[in-house]
């Protein structure tokens, strides 16, 4: 094969490199890879990469016919190239590095190290661009090796190699599997560098689109992975989170508490009809809230359960009359919580605080914007019990058990208890802000 045959050759090989790296390149953005710390470099490194191949492969079309006019071009060609391979290496050891990142906390000094290391190497492919000390062109435009030649190739092993050891120091939370994988980025083109000396630069090029090939597969499979492990745990949370509010909602609707509620409204028919009207839309209100939650699977306001709350309060009071008070201090609304939050909370307060006292009590319901989240308190001065026993029913047990999950399942949230014998309850509801006031989020 005639050198001008070679010469096409390396550029048609080239062009089929920066092809599948464009392929690779569309493929992180449809499976949107771009989206992490990890997608962002190595989207830089397609880019990087697919630069250094399309400005390198015209450089052998020139070469192929030598000419004194082509030398120009080749020189401003070949340094572009070169400043794409120190790119390259660059933000490949930058996305090592936050590959790494996302297992374990590492600095990005060593990645600032190789980076400098890339500027001086440039800087001498700057310098060598002018004096011909790694490579230089004949009066009939060839190209010839020069006196530092081969500087410029240990430069080439050099900076692929640190990253090997990059990879090889992190093994422990790396995985071998992923460890070689990552190591054969360096490895594979150093091991081509031998070629140079009968092929030029295209090996190095070549090596780096295969070592590149194998570090999209690594990170594609992993995202699949991660991904497929994502839905699980979703879809798990989604059932645990169905049961939950089947499960809360009928432990709400007790047939004590209907009987209670119908038995006082047939009693306000014939002394207070208007009254009575009042309770049955406080009735429906309530019944039509929980059961409204069996199928709600987003954040509600905290206006909604605030009105659902004082529906249930308001048929208590029939009850309980005078024995029972109710204190608002609501310093803030704008913010989203689980449905079914604070009801089940005061209901405890009623049934197992208030109820037990002879002369009733007083709940206070109370609401505050924190700098990190929305705090809900419900307190009572009733009888109070012992935190280390379980002093409530098994179905208001499970009605606070359910309303923990929730609160962790859908937004984060947390609910704290604290009593003590004859010093009554408070229940600290406390919401995450979720950046946004919106169905989604929980503040």
């Amino acid at each position: 094969m005639n050198m001008n045959e070679l010469n096409y050759m390396s550029a048609a090989l080239e062009l089929f490199a920066a092809t599948v790296t464009v392929v690779m390149l569309v493929g992180c953005f449809l499976e949107r890879k771009h989206r992490t710390k990890t997608g962002k470099f190595l989207v830089w490194v397609l880019i990087a990469h697919t630069a250094m191949l399309l400005v390198d492969a015209p450089i052998w079309l020139l070469l192929a016919e030598p000419a004194p006019e082509n030398v120009v071009w080749v020189k401003i060609l070949s340094f572009f190239t070169n400043a794409f391979l120190c790119a390259l290496i660059s933000l490949y050891t930058y996305c090592l590095t936050a590959y790494i990142s996302e297992r374990k906390k590492i600095s990005y000094r060593y990645a600032h190290l190789i980076t400098a290391l890339c500027g001086v190497t440039l800087l001498f492919w700057l310098i060598s661009t002018f004096n011909g000390m790694y490579i230089y062109y004949d009066e009939t435009g060839l190209d010839q090796t020069g006196p530092l030649y081969l500087l410029s190739q240990a430069f080439n092993i050099i900076l692929p190699a640190m990253t090997m050891v990059l990879a090889f120091r992190n093994h422990d939370v790396l995985g071998w599997r992923n460890t070689w994988i990552l190591v054969l980025y360096g490895a594979i083109p150093v091991l081509s560098i031998p070629l140079q000396f009968n092929w030029a630069v295209t090996p190095v090029c070549l090596a780096t689109t295969v070592s590149l090939v194998l570090v999209y597969t690594l990170i594609h499979v992993e995202q699949a992975e991660r991904e497929a492990n994502i839905e699980k745990e979703l879809a798990q949370k989604e059932l645990a989170l169905s049961e939950s509010n089947n499960s809360l909602v009928l432990s709400q609707i007790q047939p004590h508490f209907l009987y209670n509620a119908l038995t006082s409204i047939y009693r306000l028919c014939d002394v207070k009809p208007e009254a009575a009207k009042e309770a049955v839309s406080n009735f429906s209100k309530y019944l039509r809230g929980n059961l409204d939650s069996i199928k709600q699977k987003k954040m509600i306001s905290f206006a909604d359960e605030l009105k659902h709350l004082q529906a249930y309060l308001a048929l208590e009071k029939i009850r309980y009359d005078d024995y029972l008070e109710v204190r608002y201090d609501i310093k803030a609304t704008e913010f989203f919580l689980p449905p079914l939050t604070v009801q089940p909370m005061v209901e405890n307060a009623v049934n197992h605080g208030i109820s037990d006292l002879p002369e009733g009590g007083c709940i206070t319901i109370s609401t505050n914007e924190e700098p990190d989240h929305y705090e809900i308190r419900i307190s009572d001065n009733g009888v109070g019990f012992d935190p280390d026993t379980q002093p409530i029913d098994s179905r208001s047990h499970i009605g606070i058990s359910n309303v923990r999950s929730r609160l962790d399942i859908m937004c984060h949230g947390t609910l704290e208890i604290i009593s003590a014998h004859g010093k009554g309850t408070t229940a600290i509801i406390k919401i995450p802000k979720g950046g946004t006031a919106d169905e989604d989020h929980c503040g």
